[in-house]
Formats: structure tokens, C-alpha cells, sequence
């Protein structure tokens, strides 16, 4: 599947504490943590690259993600509840306990990155391609779903309900114990061997 990329231009390379956090963050590429606490409020991230930031002291507040390439990154319990992330890449990345509640997430690759704990309740997701990436004990609540790619993810313990993954294809991830209601179970595309597990789910024992 195909997704449309970021658009990035870079003008200038600039640090955090070289910001005017009152305006857009833009056409830049930031390679360094700030020496002290900041917090973005109102405000967009767009056409931006950023390596090797840790997002422990940077707190989040309203921020919109558009065009925006994330490499090496922590961002692990940041917030981006009723957001818009659109043509964003997270190559690379910690995004434990990230919470995405009721955003918009549309033209969006994951990358080799933790997502462990992530919270999609109520999010829209459009256009998704997720690798190589664990979503364990992942949860996702209510989700719309158009066109999403998986390969190689891992998803134990993973909590999915009212969600409707038709076409959704697992067979090259880890299902095991994933927790899934009969909605979200309906037309998903599994392997052989993952059909034990979810026959579990339902109740049924299988005798050999």
C-alpha cells in the first residue's frame, strides 16, 4: 500500500531553546533535547524533521502534526487526544504509552518503533502502514479504520473492541494473547496457526 509522504522542506536547522514557541513550528530540522522544561501549546509542528529528541521535558499541549518526520525519538506518554496528525513517519521510536484519543490520523507510517500501551480509542486511521513495531498491550476502542498495512507487529496483550478491521490482514504478526471482541474479529485475514488463538477468545476448546 501506498501513502503519501511527508512534504518536507528544510530551510534552516535550529534547537528547541532557539524556538519562538508562539508561532508554528516549521520548515526546520531539530536535532537536540532543550536544556530545560518547554511546552508547546496551540500550535502546529509541519514540514519539519526531528532526530534523537527526547520528549520527556517537552509537554504537548494542542499540537497538530503535519509533514512531519520523527527519527530516534522519545515521545513515550505524550498526548495528541482530538488532534490532526497527517503525513507524519515515526522511524525508530518510542511511543509507549502515547495517547491518540479521538485524533485524526491519516497518511502515517510506524516504523521499527514501541508502541507499547498506545491508546487509539475513538481515533479515526486512514491510510496506516505499521512495521516491525510492538503494539503490546495496545488498545483500540471504537476505531475507524480505512486501509491499514501490518507486517510484523507484535500485538500481546493487545485490546481490541467495536473496531472494524475487515480485510485486515495478521498472518505475519504476533496475535498472542490478543484480546478481541466478535465485531472486531469478523473478516480479519489470519495464518494457520493463529486460528488456536483466537478460537480461545471464543470460548472453544479445539481436541486433537
Amino acid at each position: 500500500m501506498k501513502i503519501n509522504k511527508p512534504k518536507i522542506r528544510i530551510y534552516e536547522e535550529k534547537k528547541f531553546d532557539e524556538l519562538d514557541l508562539l508561532y508554528n513550528i516549521e520548515n526546520l530540522e531539530i536535532n537536540s533535547n532543550p536544556n530545560n522544561k518547554i511546552k508547546l501549546s496551540d500550535l502546529t509542528i509541519d514540514s519539519c524533521i526531528i532526530k534523537n529528541v527526547n520528549f520527556q521535558n517537552i509537554t504537548l499541549n494542542n499540537v497538530d502534526l503535519l509533514d512531519v518526520t520523527f527519527e530516534n525519538c522519545d515521545l513515550s506518554n505524550t498526548c495528541f487526544d482530538n488532534r490532526f496528525i497527517t503525513r507524519v513517519e515515526f522511524i525508530n521510536c518510542k511511543l509507549s504509552g502515547m495517547s491518540l484519543i479521538n485524533a485524526n490520523i491519516k497518511d502515517v507510517l510506524i516504523y521499527n518503533s514501541n508502541c507499547c500501551l498506545i491508546n487509539f480509542t475513538n481515533s479515526s486511521l486512514t491510510n496506516i502502514i505499521i512495521q516491525n513495531t510492538s503494539l503490546n498491550e495496545a488498545y483500540l476502542y471504537e476505531c475507524i479504520i480505512k486501509n491499514i498495512e501490518l507486517d510484523n507487529n507484535k500485538f500481546n496483550g493487545t485490546e481490541i473492541q467495536r473496531t472494524n478491521l475487515n480485510n485486515v490482514n495478521f498472518t505475519t504478526c504476533d496475535i498472542s494473547g490478543i484480546r478481541m471482541d466478535s465485531y472486531s474479529m469478523k473478516g480479519i485475514k489470519i495464518n494457520s496457526l493463529q486460528c488456536r488463538e483466537l478460537i480461545g477468545i471464543l470460548g472453544i476448546e479445539v481436541v486433537d
